[in-house]
């Protein structure tokens, strides 16, 4: 909701929400279940009287929360719902609860309007909506390539025939081309929330690597450096094994690699030209 609310108790909230959605008293009063009578006692002041099951049900039929309703809150979007109210199944819920799926892409990806447009693209692909269409298309098409050939041989028969056929587009296709791009841009803009760090990382890199040949190389001729594989090797698994969870085994293998890696360049470079 745009609107903003100030603080206020039950019976302002009733009016002001009333007010805003021009709902009668004679509506809510049918919508809630009770006497039109009693909910008018009660916004006219004559009694401080409203049952707890009549605040839910005003609150479900102005689709806010009950909080707010009550006045212990100036925002009415609801914040707790039934999984029935969501259309979630009990396994989706559970997976959303136990976390076998990431909650907050969920809710980023619901909260875009691409991704809200890709939920109808894939409902129409369930129900076959624009399949049918392009079947129906694909059919037509077999039956002119088959009346063509059926009138008689001539190359020209056979060659309309053939771009008769070339026309017919996969059933699917069409669907699952849209529902992709569709949605690779929905996860484009979520991406573009969540911002990146690649920078961050290439500038660290660069420091890290800028400090490890400052070590590698202290004291020695800069116009002509040397450094030998072990010592490369070392500075780069040195640097790896201060990263959390690294396995010892893999950092020496690493380690053996590397060597290999830079004396093949060193040999590399010490041949001589040919």
């Amino acid at each position: 909701m745009s609107n903003t609310y100030l603080p206020a108790d039950v019976r302002t909230r009733i009016i002001d929400l009333m007010k805003e959605r021009k709902a009668t008293q004679k509506k809510l009063s049918q919508v809630i279940g009770v006497h039109e009578s009693t909910l008018g006692r009660f916004l006219n002041g004559t009694t401080e009287k409203l049952s707890e099951e009549s605040v839910i049900r005003i609150a479900r039929a102005f689709n806010v929360s009950t909080d707010f309703i009550l006045g212990t809150t100036e925002i009415p979007d609801k914040k707790n719902y039934d999984i029935s109210e969501l259309g979630l199944s009990v396994e989706a819920a559970k997976n959303l609860y136990t976390g076998k799926v990431k909650p907050d892409v969920v809710n980023r990806l619901l909260e875009s309007p691409r991704f809200a447009t890709v939920t109808y693209m894939i409902a129409q692909y369930l129900d076959d909506t624009t399949a049918a269409g392009f079947a129906a298309q694909n059919q037509m098409l077999a039956s002119i390539s088959s009346m063509l050939l059926a009138e008689n041989k001539t190359p020209a028969a056979v060659q309309a025939a053939r771009d008769a056929n070339a026309c017919k587009v996969p059933m699917y296709q069409a669907d699952l081309t849209n529902i992709q791009n569709t949605f690779l841009a929905a996860v484009k803009e979520v991406k573009k929330e969540y911002g990146s760090d690649v920078e961050a990382s290439k500038a660290i890199s660069k420091e890290i690597v800028t400090d490890m040949f400052a070590k590698l190389t202290k004291g020695q001729d800069m116009r002509n450096p040397s450094i030998v594989p072990q010592q490369f090797a070392d500075a780069v698994t040195g640097t790896v094994s201060n990263m959390h969870g690294v396995d010892q085994d893999a950092l020496n293998e690493l380690n053996k690699a590397l060597v290999g890696f830079a004396e093949a360049v060193k040999a590399q470079d010490d041949k001589p030209d040919e």
